[in-house]
């Protein structure tokens, strides 16, 4: 091999051994770093988008399903119990024992978040009504909702009682039709305060509904005969020749619905069962992220002499329409004209954000009277919030009778 190939050979070797030089380094490492920015930009973009849609859609199903919850129980309000609406069941203090103990009346505190309810001295003065809202009164000044319903096989109204027997606990009715064993029903009676909760229950011999059978035998685990201070029984209620006394069907024991919903300070909706029908004297968590809650009444007057339905004025629950204020008028003609339930809840995200994405306040019940608004802390406006309205109208309540002693 020649001198001149093998001189051109080491240099080519020696051009490859040298490798890079650092200007071509510093290209590569600028060209790598530019990628790597690019690539993690994107991976946090995405982090940050996924974020915003876990949030999103922890609001919407959680509001979504919060306000199933209350369409459910609202809807229903008064069922069983709304019809004759001035003939003394609507507006009537509730007496109700469990298994022999009187838990209606009640002097002590509700469980949290409902001990500032009536005042923080319980439901002592607790009256049968399909809705009522209790202003303020759980965690954050949000709204308490005290919803009663029946949930009869069919649409019921109250019926007569004609007498009551200690000896055997049965009542005497001009019929039983479509009541059943397990039902829980209210005994009222026109003029007078008090009513009393008590069940059918026909005990060793099951009470089974027949034609033309006028005898109802009591029982079971809400079986009461008088109230908490022992100045109504079945027996006075009963002694009524003129028809003022009635019956209420409720709900069988399995479902009534006698129920408080309120927002704890864990921003939790919380409910809690007045009847306590699990023997828990406890409120239950119902949906989580509620930072607050606010009501109004759909209220429509002249119900029963409008040739269609008013259109419903919305009312705050205050002055006329403030819980104290409802439960104490007799005949109760505002409770009668509630038809309608319009609910405010702000909703709050899961998923905290590294940067501030809530507003500093947000208004429930905008341009309504009776309107809120919620201002939030810094360390709380990471979290996504949302507002979620709905109306629930109460269907039993837009059943019109003519009042007592006008025809048609």
């Amino acid at each position: 091999m020649s001198t001149a190939m093998k001189k051109t050979k080491n240099v080519r070797r020696s051009h490859a051994d040298r490798g890079f030089t650092l200007v071509e380094l510093m290209i590569a490492m600028a060209i790598g770093l530019i990628v790597t920015l690019a690539v993690t930009t994107m991976i946090v973009v995405s982090q940050s988008h996924e974020r915003v849609t876990t949030g999103a859609n922890d609001m919407n199903q959680g509001g979504a399903f919060t306000a199933s919850i209350l369409d459910n129980s609202v809807r229903s309000a008064g069922a069983g119990f709304s019809q004759y609406w001035n003939r003394g069941v609507i507006g009537c203090r509730l007496n109700a024992e469990r298994s022999g103990k009187h838990i209606l009346p009640r002097s002590s505190a509700l469980p949290a978040p409902f001990e500032k309810v009536m005042g923080g001295a319980g439901v002592s003065d607790l009256r049968l009504a399909p809705l009522l809202i209790a202003q303020g009164q759980s965690a954050g000044a949000s709204d308490v909702l005290l919803v009663m319903s029946g949930l009869t096989n069919v649409g019921d109204v109250p019926r007569d009682i004609r007498s009551y027997s200690t000896a055997d606990n049965k009542l005497f009715m001009k019929n039983t039709v479509s009541l059943h064993q397990g039902d829980v029903v209210v005994i009222s009676r026109e003029g007078t305060t008090d009513c009393i909760v008590t069940q059918v229950d026909g005990g060793a011999s099951p009470f089974e509904d027949t034609p033309g059978q006028d005898t109802l035998p009591l029982g079971g685990t809400f079986f009461s005969e008088q109230s908490r201070d022992g100045n109504t029984s079945l027996t006075d209620l009963a002694l009524d020749s003129s028809g003022r006394t009635k019956l209420s069907a409720i709900g069988n024991v399995n479902n009534v619905q006698l129920q408080a919903f309120g927002v704890g300070s864990d921003q939790v909706l919380y409910r809690y069962d007045l009847l306590q029908s699990n023997d828990r004297d406890a409120s239950e968590p119902v949906a989580e992220g509620v930072v607050a809650m606010r009501a109004v009444y759909g209220v429509a007057s002249d119900l029963d002499r409008a040739s269609s339905m008013p259109a419903p004025v919305w009312e705050a629950p205050a002055d006329d329409f403030a819980l104290d204020a409802l439960i104490a008028q007799s005949p109760p003609e505002r409770i009668r004209s509630i038809v309608a339930v319009r609910v405010s809840m702000l909703v709050r995200s899961s998923v905290r954000q590294p940067s501030l994405v809530a507003d500093e306040s947000y208004t429930l019940l905008a341009g309504l009277s009776g309107a809120s608004t919620v201002r939030l802390a810094d360390s709380e406006r990471h979290f996504s919030h949302r507002i979620f309205e709905t109306t629930i109208p109460m269907r039993s309540m837009m059943v019109r009778l003519l009042p007592k002693g006008e025809t048609q």
